[in-house]
C-alpha cells in the first residue's frame, strides 16, 4: 500500500515531469516528489496590502477623469473655443474618436511592449499619470489662441483627443501589468482582477459629474461652467499622478503578504540516468 501511495504522489503531475525531463539517457531524470496547490489568497489579504490599495486608488483616479472627459466630450466638443469649448460640431464627433481610437490603439501596441523591456513598468505609468493634468490644462488655452482658425481648432482638439486615448489606452495596458505583478500566485490572479475591475466603478461618477454641470450651467455661463470642467478633470488628473509615485511595481513579502500565505506550488526531484 506504501509503495501504491507513493507512486500516485509522484504521477500527480506527470506531465510538467515530462516537460521538464528531456528523455535523453545521459541527463538527468526528473520526477515530481511533492505536489501542493497553494490556497488563494483571500480578499481580506489582498485589500489589506499597502501597495495593491495605492494602485487600485491611482487606477480609480484613471478611469474617474477619463471616462468624465468621454462623457463631457458631446458637451466640450461642440461648445465654442471662445467658452473653453473645442470647436468641434457633435456631427463629426463620433467619426473623429472612432478614427482617434484606432490609431492610438496601433500607437500603444507599438510603443508600450518596447517602452516596458526598456525602462520597466512604473517609469511609463508615472510619465503618462503626469500628462493627463497636463492635457487637460493646456487644451482650452491652446483651442483659445487660435480661435480666430477654424482649421487650426480642430486639428489641436483632434490631436487632443488622440492623446487622451492614447494615455488612457497605455495606463491602463500597464494597471494590468503591474496588478498581475501583485499577485504572488497564479491561482490569485482572478480575485485581483476582479478588484480592478470593482476600482473600475468609479467612472459611473462621470455621469454624475456630467449632470451637475449641466445643472449648475442654468446658474452660470457657458465659459464658466466649461473652464470648471476643464479644472475638475485637471485636478483629479493630479491626485491621480501623485498616487502613482506611490506606485510599487511588486509587492514585499511581511509587508503586503505573510510569508504564511506564500509557498511554492511544486518541488521537484532530479536524479541522473545511470543506464548511460
Amino acid at each position: 500500500m506504501q509503495s501504491q501511495s507513493s507512486s500516485n504522489i509522484v504521477d500527480i503531475d506527470s506531465e510538467k515531469a515530462a516537460f521538464l525531463n528531456a528523455g535523453h539517457l545521459n541527463e538527468p531524470c526528473i520526477r515530481v516528489v511533492d505536489f501542493v496547490r497553494p490556497e488563494p489568497i483571500s480578499i481580506n489579504q489582498f485589500i489589506q496590502a499597502p501597495s495593491l490599495l495605492v494602485l487600485l486608488s491611482s487606477f480609480s483616479l484613471l478611469s474617474l477623469h477619463a471616462s468624465t472627459f468621454d462623457v463631457l466630450l458631446p458637451h466640450l466638443g461642440h461648445s465654442s473655443t471662445q467658452h473653453g469649448g473645442m470647436g468641434i460640431p457633435c456631427s463629426w464627433l463620433g467619426f473623429i474618436v472612432l478614427v482617434v481610437r484606432g490609431i492610438a490603439g496601433v500607437v500603444i501596441l507599438r510603443t508600450i511592449p518596447q517602452a516596458v523591456e526598456k525602462v520597466g513598468l512604473l517609469r511609463p505609468y508615472r510619465s503618462i499619470s503626469l500628462l493627463f493634468p497636463s492635457l487637460y490644462s493646456i487644451t482650452p488655452l491652446l483651442a483659445a489662441l487660435v480661435a480666430c482658425s477654424p482649421i487650426f481648432t480642430a486639428l489641436i482638439s483632434t490631436v487632443a483627443i488622440f492623446v487622451k486615448h492614447a494615455l488612457t489606452g497605455g495606463a491602463s495596458v500597464l494597471v494590468a501589468l503591474l496588478m498581475l505583478n501583485a499577485t504572488p500566485d497564479a491561482f490569485s490572479a482572478g480575485t485581483v482582477i476582479g478588484l480592478m475591475q470593482v476600482a473600475s466603478l468609479f467612472k459611473a461618477l462621470a455621469v454624475a459629474v456630467s449632470g451637475a454641470s449641466f445643472y449648475l450651467s442654468s446658474d452660470f455661463s457657458v465659459a464658466t461652467t466649461n473652464y470648471a470642467l476643464w479644472t475638475i478633470l485637471a485636478l483629479f488628473g493630479a491626485v491621480g499622478a501623485a498616487l502613482a509615485w506611490f506606485v510599487r511595481e511588486r509587492p514585499s513579502v511581511e509587508r503586503d503578504f505573510p510569508s504564511e500565505v506564500l509557498c511554492w506550488e511544486t518541488c521537484f526531484d532530479a536524479e541522473r540516468n545511470l543506464e548511460a
